[in-house]
């Protein structure tokens, strides 16, 4: 048996999809960050940041930071993300109809490497304009200096960062939804051929 009838159930549905859309759904109502940041020793945080596509929470000497417009572009990834868990699962479903194969999304594998990419734009941007370096995986120290009445003040606080495993899954459902798409493109070139 191959491994395109093992994966689509005899051409009936396609398994990967229904998984990864099952994991797209769980990534996009999921409030965890996919990225962790915090400054500071121990219990005593000067900065933490958790960040997602879908909820960034920023906090710097205990106090939050808001950015009104965040929400908004949270929204439009969140309902993007469930408009794919969406087609990708209405797509695996009717894998017997020729145009079921363009409703499997390729935005679950697009989404995580776009908010990495455009996480190690953001702290490279950060070091360049603000001379903070904040890794994005890692630990490191943040040294940041001004000058105040006179005399130059410098403080050093040390960083942790890392990508959480709500990233992991949010990726794993990404690769799956493309492996789901290219089973599908597999099948409509084993029903051309019969057809033929």
């Amino acid at each position: 048996m191959t491994a395109t009838r093992l994966l689509t159930l005899n051409h009936r549905l396609n398994v990967l999809g229904l998984i990864s859309s099952a994991l797209l759904l769980y990534t996009a109502l999921s409030d965890r960050p996919w990225w962790t940041v915090y400054g500071g020793i121990g219990d005593e945080r000067t900065f933490s940041a958790d960040v997602s596509p879908f909820v960034v929470t920023v906090e710097v000497l205990g106090k939050p930071v808001t950015v009104p417009m965040l929400f908004y572009l949270n929204l439009a990834a969140r309902l993007s993300v469930l408009l794919a868990a969406a087609t990708t699962l209405l797509g695996s479903l009717l894998v017997k109809r020729p145009w079921s194969k363009h409703l499997m999304s390729l935005k679950g594998l697009a989404l995580p490497v776009l908010f990495l990419a455009g996480l190690s734009i953001s702290l490279n941007l950060a070091k360049t304009f603000a001379g903070v370096s904040i890794p994005l995986v890692g630990q490191s120290v943040v040294e940041f200096a001004m000058n105040y009445g006179g005399f130059r003040i410098s403080a050093e606080t040390p960083v942790t960062a890392a990508l959480a495993q709500e990233y992991w899954v949010a990726l794993t459902a990404g690769v799956l939804s493309a492996l789901a798409r290219a089973i599908h493109g597999r099948i409509s070139q084993l029903r051309r051929a019969t057809a033929l």
